[in-house]
């Protein structure tokens, strides 16, 4: 077992959440992907830059000979189209996940105008024109400085895009905007992810839950990740098994795969194994041999 200095030390930046999990002596580092890479992937497109997707970003199968050395990207399997058609935005993951009822004040009257500039931006992303995306979604804010989910969807945008100073300005304008505007907690708590601040991580999606108890399974997802990587490994637990719970329809199956972290952290092998079970029947055909992989070792070491 690791002391808290060795795993503080192997943290690395990446989206989301960075989770650890160690294999018959070897240790994986997992980026648990929760916003832009589960976007483009969905949609096969480029990379937010502009650029095709280089080699080092993709999703690689673990080899016997650097299988402790793998960044494994997990990605939604779910279209983006599953909740947002329903209520005119384009959040990129798992925001998209966030149920209707969360829609801001600042969206119920917006102007022709601004609708029609957003529904630009939302056109331009699913065609990976992310310049042209972010120029219509800032004309569209704007054009409505109140328009609470454009400025989500852009500072989704900017946050994919690296341009992290402009991505929190643009998730804050949402939350003056509508302080009980979920999304706009979440669109800062991917922000502070990327930046690996845990703390404020906790905190934002302990502000979302406060909003939202019952229906957002996303800001659990994130109240997970932190706790996980501030080694508050039972609220992490309770904060997996809620996001679960609430998300009958299975999403977001990537927390499926944080919740074996958890209890492989726990010392809970035959949970963690029944998790990554439960991850593999939704998981992107890259990520199966990397999880197959995980339960052949968790079986050895089952009958050592």
């Amino acid at each position: 077992m690791r002391t808290p200095a060795q795993y503080a030390k192997s943290l690395d930046k990446l989206s989301t959440a960075t989770v650890f999990r160690s294999v018959s002596g070897a240790i994986l580092q997992v980026g648990l992907v929760l916003l832009v890479t589960g976007f483009s992937s969905a949609q096969g497109a480029g990379s937010l830059t502009g650029r095709p997707p280089s080699a080092a970003a993709a999703p690689s199968h673990p080899q016997p000979t650097d299988f402790d050395q793998q960044h494994v990207q997990l990605r939604s399997t779910s279209p983006m189209s599953s909740n947002s058609a329903e209520r005119n935005t384009c959040f990129f993951p798992p925001l998209s996940a966030i149920p209707l009822a969360t829609i801001g004040v600042g969206d119920l009257k917006i102007a022709a105008k601004a609708k029609k500039q957003y529904l630009s931006g939302c056109n331009a992303i699913k065609e990976a024109k992310y310049d042209k995306a972010e120029e219509s979604l800032r004309k569209a804010v704007d054009e409505e400085p109140k328009y609470v989910a454009a400025w989500v969807t852009l500072g989704q945008l900017l946050a994919g895009r690296e341009k992290m100073d402009a991505a929190k300005q643009a998730c804050t304008q949402a939350r003056v905007v509508d302080p009980k505007y979920v999304p706009a907690y979440l669109c800062l708590a991917d922000v502070a992810a990327r930046a690996a601040d845990w703390d404020e991580v906790l905190n934002l999606s302990n502000q979302a839950l406060r909003l939202d108890p019952v229906n957002d399974p996303v800001a659990y997802d994130y109240n997970a990740a932190a706790s996980l990587n501030l080694h508050k490994v039972n609220d992490a637990e309770k904060s997996a098994v809620k996001a679960i719970e609430i998300d009958r329809n299975h999403i977001d199956p990537r927390v499926h795969f944080l919740l074996a972290q958890i209890y492989e952290a726990e010392g809970e092998p035959t949970k963690e194994e029944v998790e990554l079970r439960e991850y593999l029947k939704y998981a992107d055909s890259a990520d199966t041999a990397m999880v197959k992989q995980y339960l052949s070792q968790i079986e050895a070491q089952k009958k050592h």
